[in-house]
């Protein structure tokens, strides 16, 4: 295999190109440095299109997870609903229950959307307010992309003030995703799904109205602190120490998606890879997720023959695929076809999957 070919189809992290790797071997540079300032500038300047906002872009050197944390950390001082459909929506749960929060959670069936019908009912026979909603734009562990303009609107409608989180960790670069339009406050996705960067930074979008509840809390910590990035980066960098290496990465794929494939081509690109494995995998395996809602950066299979030995057999042929998750660990496998997998090496896969599942 050459390392210009893809054979890597986990669902993050994902196949990174031999180009953003060489990028991250570059010489060091300080991170108070103009040099660093002006990298730092045209990184967060070029994340606004990717969210979709005009409002704060920032980074942070630590996983989605930290940003699940530290969004509500930062944006919730007591009361929280938790939406679920899948083992990633989950985390936002338990992580706010670590934190003490009174929290409420809304699930949805494995394999389903939440609906927002359900969630305009549960806000509204709840007489106590919430200070946010957590939200997950594409269900990783299933395939399932949820519809978060029309939850996000639900909320607006019951509620000005309370906050909406989304995580965007496999959607974002993938899906696209209107931060101003639909009236989020934060959202977040870690690079190694949909931006295509090995693990290690994670991007994120802040409304000024999570940034003034941000201001209300007295105890946000330190390290993830919204007002301290803010400051930071309106001085042109970070608070501590960054990831210098991932921000080389970052400034070169942002100009790759944006001024190089475009972000139209990337979307059009990620909604064929859907088609097609949903397609070719027809035979031999069934769509584990809602087909109306099936994801266009991961999709979750449930087989005739066993999903673990399919797996085994594809990595003899050098194939790496994704294995169930959560509840559907025994019974799915996933492909991830998000990033900048190439169309073709996605076809070359499936021509050995189709081999592989039906001997």
């Amino acid at each position: 295999m050459t390392r210009d070919e893809c054979k890597f189809f986990v669902p993050g992290p994902t196949w990174v190109r031999p180009a953003i790797l060489q990028e991250m071997t570059r010489p060091m540079i300080g991170h108070r440095s103009t040099e660093f300032r002006e990298l730092f500038r045209g990184i967060v300047s070029d994340l606004k299109p990717l969210f979709a906002t005009q409002q704060e872009t920032l980074v942070m050197t630590c996983s989605g997870t930290a940003v699940m944390e530290a969004a509500l950390v930062n944006c919730v001082s007591r009361r929280l609903l938790v939406t679920t459909c899948g083992a990633f929506s989950e985390r936002w749960f338990s992580i706010a229950e670590s934190l003490g929060l009174e929290v409420d959670k809304l699930e949805a069936e494995w394999g389903k959307p939440v609906d927002a019908e359900a969630l305009s009912n549960h806000l509204r026979s709840r007489r106590a307010h919430y200070d946010a909603v957590t939200l997950t734009h594409n269900e990783t562990s299933t395939g399932v992309t949820n519809d978060i303009r029309a939850l996000a609107r639900v909320i607006r409608d019951e509620s000005a003030e309370t906050l909406i989180l989304v995580d965007a960790v496999s959607s974002l670069a993938g899906i696209p995703l209107f931060f101003d339009e639909w009236g989020l406050d934060v959202c977040f996705a870690s690079v190694q799904k949909g931006i295509a960067l090995p693990p290690g930074i994670t991007v994120l979008a802040v409304s000024q109205q999570a940034l003034a509840r941000a201001a209300k809390v007295p105890y946000r910590g330190t390290y993830f602190d919204f007002l301290r990035y803010k400051k930071s980066a309106d001085e042109g960098g970070v608070p501590s120490t960054p990831s210098i290496p991932h921000f080389y990465a970052l400034a070169v794929q942002l100009d790759h998606i944006l001024r190089g494939e475009t972000l139209d081509a990337r979307f059009r690109r990620h909604e064929t890879m859907r088609e097609l494995t949903i397609r070719r995998t027809a035979k031999y395996a069934k769509l584990a997720s809602d087909r109306a809602h099936a994801s266009a950066t991961v999709t979750a299979l449930a087989p005739v023959k066993d999903s673990e030995e399919i797996r085994s057999e594809m990595k003899k042929r050098g194939f790496t695929l994704g294995g169930g998750y959560g509840q559907w660990k025994a019974t799915t496998f996933r492909i991830g076809h998000m990033g900048d997998i190439p169309v073709a090496s996605l076809e070359t896969m499936l021509d050995a999957l189709e081999e592989v599942a039906r001997a």
